[in-house]
């Protein structure tokens, strides 16, 4: 029955990436059951840091909004949904692997801080024929320390403009970090014993 499900989800998602000419702008490596698998294994620590670290963070952030009296819900939520987010955020850096080519845009400083605060919206523009193909410059640009910095003082600002909050602001950015951070973790890129010790106990 899984196997049956997993294998009706891996053509649909080889079929979008045909139609929507994602193919590409991905990696030669990517396929349906690549992104299937690699979405499993986050979706699974993703779980795991919401229980343990995300809702105890949740209930300290109420606690502190009843005491400095700031109506905390709304933001909560958002916060929540940018964790999720961040999560997964790593790796849209694929649809960004430039492979050479006429139709190539080498990007500065600027455009590689664009891609990465607003991945969703320069892939659409990227798919749709609207802009030329990307090179960040390497091939996981989204897979450091630094993005995982940039991504949360991002964050940050944009938490001011939206809460005029600096409470609020940092827990939008708290939650964006950690989950950056918990899938840089997974990735190995960023190594923490726990979670390192959990993959391959999962493995096994």
């Amino acid at each position: 029955m899984v196997g049956g499900v997993f294998f009706i989800m891996d053509r649909l998602i080889e079929k979008a990436l045909k139609k929507g000419r994602a193919k590409s702008f991905l990696p030669n490596f990517a396929s349906g059951k690549k992104i299937l698998e690699e979405a499993a294994e986050h979706f699974g620590f993703v779980q795991w840091g919401t229980k343990r670290i995300v809702l105890p963070l949740a209930v300290f952030y109420l606690i502190v909004g009843f005491f400095l009296q700031e109506h905390v819900l709304g933001s909560l939520l958002l916060a929540f949904l940018v964790f999720l987010y961040a999560n997964f955020l790593p790796d849209l850096d694929a649809f960004f692997s430039g492979r050479g080519g006429k139709n190539i845009r080498k990007t500065g400083k600027f455009e590689k801080r664009i891609a990465l605060f607003f991945a969703p919206l320069v892939i659409y523009y990227l798919l749709s024929r609207k802009l030329k193909q990307w090179d960040l410059g390497s091939e996981k640009p989204f897979h450091s320390k630094r993005a995982l910095f940039e991504f949360s003082f991002f964050l940050f600002l944009f938490g001011l403009l939206l809460y005029f909050s600096l409470l609020k602001a940092f827990f939008l950015m708290l939650f964006g970090f950690l989950g950056f951070l918990t899938h840089l973790a997974v990735d190995e890129v960023i190594i923490f014993p726990k979670i390192k010790k959990a993959k391959a106990d999962k493995k096994s």
